[in-house]
């Protein structure tokens, strides 16, 4: 009875507070360090923590790359810093988004491909799709910065409709910061900084280009229908595109079973008369035509998810965009 009075004091209330003032930064740091939803299914021993024999895929193969405090277990943290493609000892920054560079050997300054994660986002497309990798950029002559425009905003496949609705506005602002970022770069040709798309990604490498932000852009059976619900639709990306942007190649799949091609044709009647935009259009082509994993055991999960990985689209987008680019090179 008298605790019950003693709440409802002046005093009383101010304890009770303060108490929760002090419990509060607890409670936070529990939350980030807890394990993400999948990874709790794969804690055999419940012990809130992941040991190496309890992972699967890359996070296994990058273990000892993730574990930062080299406890030999991950936390939810480390699991997702790694996932959002922040090294250990980063953080998420209001006024940058994390991402990831890569140069050639030599002084540079280098063009740069600025690439653009799908749905899946940064570390699956990292995994999975092969012209979103660094290797062939590289070897070509071209710096790679990648950017994780998802994890800001806790943005996942599930949620992934979010990106052009919800935070679209945000995320041309998290772009544009990363163009400034680049172009105070010594290493980089500030000339040439090229944008290239992955479904989601095309819809962004649409919008650089659209709004000159760079030379050119390429999108790789993008998004051009950017909506999932009743209600949600909008005409973007196509309403980014005028007389005045920079050049753009949109490539796409007459068989994608995602971003079908009857969403491309309608997109594509309503830009056809914008200068400086080509098209290419692949007749056995899907979704994700360019899914050739890292890890062999990911072969299932490409296979059933999209709509059949080919070889010959995967080179000939490449080899099209990069000539795309150099065509536009100043």
């Amino acid at each position: 009875m008298e605790l019950k009075l003693f709440r409802q004091t002046f005093y009383g209330k101010l304890f009770y507070f303060l108490i929760l003032i002090l419990l509060i930064p607890k409670l936070v740091l529990a939350q980030d360090k807890e394990l993400p939803a999948r990874a709790k299914a794969n804690d055999a021993n419940s012990d809130g923590v992941l040991q190496k024999e309890e992972t699967k895929y890359h996070v296994k193969a990058n273990f000892e790359k993730i574990d930062c405090d080299k406890s030999n277990a991950l936390d939810g943290e480390e699991i997702r810093n790694f996932l959002n493609g922040l090294a250990c000892g980063q953080k998420l920054s209001d006024d940058t988004i994390p991402y990831a560079k890569k140069y050639p050997n030599g002084p540079g300054p280098f063009p740069v491909i600025l690439s653009l994660h799908s749905s899946g986002g940064f570390s699956s497309s990292n995994i999975i799709i092969e012209n979103y990798k660094s290797k062939k950029w590289i070897k070509a002559g071209y710096a790679l910065y990648a950017p994780n425009f998802f994890a800001k905003h806790g943005i996942t496949t599930a949620t992934r409709e979010d990106t052009f609705n919800k935070y679209r506005k945000d995320i041309e602002i998290d772009l544009s910061k990363i163009i400034k970022l680049i172009k105070s770069d010594p290493k980089i040709d500030s000339k040439n900084i090229f944008a290239i798309g992955f479904s989601n990604g095309g819809f962004w490498a649409t919008f650089l280009a659209g709004k000159g932000l760079v030379t050119a852009g390429s999108s790789h059976y993008g998004v051009w229908r950017a909506c999932f619900r009743r209600g949600s639709c909008h005409s973007y990306p196509m309403d980014y595109l005028s007389s005045s942007s920079n050049p753009i190649l949109a490539l796409h799949g007459a068989k994608d079973g995602t971003q079908k091609i009857k969403f491309y044709k309608k997109a594509w009647q309503k830009i056809k008369n914008t200068p400086k935009i080509e098209q290419h259009v692949y007749k056995n082509g899907g979704h994700v035509w360019d899914c050739f994993p890292d890890i062999s055991r990911l072969k299932k999960i490409c296979n059933k998810k999209f709509d059949g990985a080919s070889r010959e689209i995967t080179d000939d987008a490449f080899n099209r965009s990069l000539a795309f680019f150099k065509k536009h090179t100043k």
